[in-house]
């Protein structure tokens, strides 16, 4: 008999829980849906859960949610009632004190783990050794990466031994080609990072600009022409385009950009921060002060 009963208290140990725990999911999870649908958080954000407690306000949990904006982190506290049906997102306003703002706390620069950009997968410029690493996700469809390039380009001419600069293929889908432009490069990639700059830099040039726009068959043409010019196996690149190597290669990038996520392009990440302005000389100056 006392087997029996033992065994029951050791079951119930495990059914309750479960039972609490789903009914806890549940509130979170109408936390969570509230803050994307009201605060318009866009699908690719991350929002993270952090704590569930008792509230201020009787009948209800305060769910602490932790919003992932590619350049900051947001503490956001959303009210649900124990039956996840009604909710209070914004100001909790008690005896004067908006108690929402209080127990958030304070919103916070996002800081990267350059580990998780695989730099070592890219091509490279400036001093593998640098003091500051510039992580820039780019497409070669993008004016605004054209102008972002050449003002990186003269910033790395000024300052060849304190940059590491990486390049991140990103295509957009709203910039018909642009992937197939991406692989291209990507598959010249694949010979070597020369090979890669060579058409990097062809690309980015006012006559690579009139040519991408062309059909992707003679973009490949003008490519070879380039690549045998400079000595390069030309049949090694159609191979990689072939056996999509190089697609990969921009999937893969694609996947690292979409975990920050990328929002848009050029998109640059300096020594684990996101640069929402321009970065120039006045702002590598204050890395290198660091």
């Amino acid at each position: 008999m006392k087997k029996i009963i033992l065994m029951l208290i050791i079951l119930s140990c495990f059914i309750f829980p479960r039972l609490s725990d789903a009914q806890e999911d549940k509130i979170v999870r109408v936390a969570i849906e509230t803050a994307r649908s009201h605060m318009r958080i866009p699908k690719e954000m991350e929002v993270r859960f952090v704590e569930k407690k008792k509230s201020p306000l009787a009948g209800f949990f305060s769910v602490k949610i932790l919003v992932l904006a590619p350049d900051k982190e947001m503490p956001v506290i959303v009210y649900v009632d124990e039956a996840g049906e009604k909710v209070i997102l914004g100001a909790l306003i008690i005896k004067g004190e908006n108690v929402a703002v209080r127990e958030a706390g304070e919103t916070r620069p996002r800081k990267f783990d350059m580990n998780q950009f695989e730099i070592e997968k890219s091509p490279i410029r400036g001093n593998p050794g640098a003091r500051v690493t510039i992580v820039e996700f780019s497409n070669f469809r993008c004016s605004y990466c054209q102008l972002s390039w050449a003002k990186m380009e003269k910033m790395l001419e000024r300052h060849p031994q304190t940059i590491r600069y990486v390049f991140k293929h990103f295509p957009l889908k709203s910039l018909q080609g642009s992937f197939e432009l991406s692989e291209i490069a990507a598959s010249a990639q694949v010979l070597s990072g020369e090979a890669f700059w060579l058409i990097h830099d062809f690309f980015f040039s006012p006559e690579g600009q009139m040519i991408t726009r062309e059909d992707v068959s003679v973009v490949i043409r003008k490519v070879e022409e380039i690549l045998k010019e400079k000595g390069f196996d030309v049949r090694a690149f159609q191979a990689a385009m072939e056996k999509g190597i190089g697609r990969r290669k921009v999937m893969e990038d694609m996947a690292v950009g979409n975990r920050v996520p990328v929002m848009g392009t050029p998109t640059l990440i300096v020594n684990g921060d996101f640069i929402s302005g321009e970065f120039n000389d006045q702002a590598l100056e204050r890395y290198l002060k660091k």
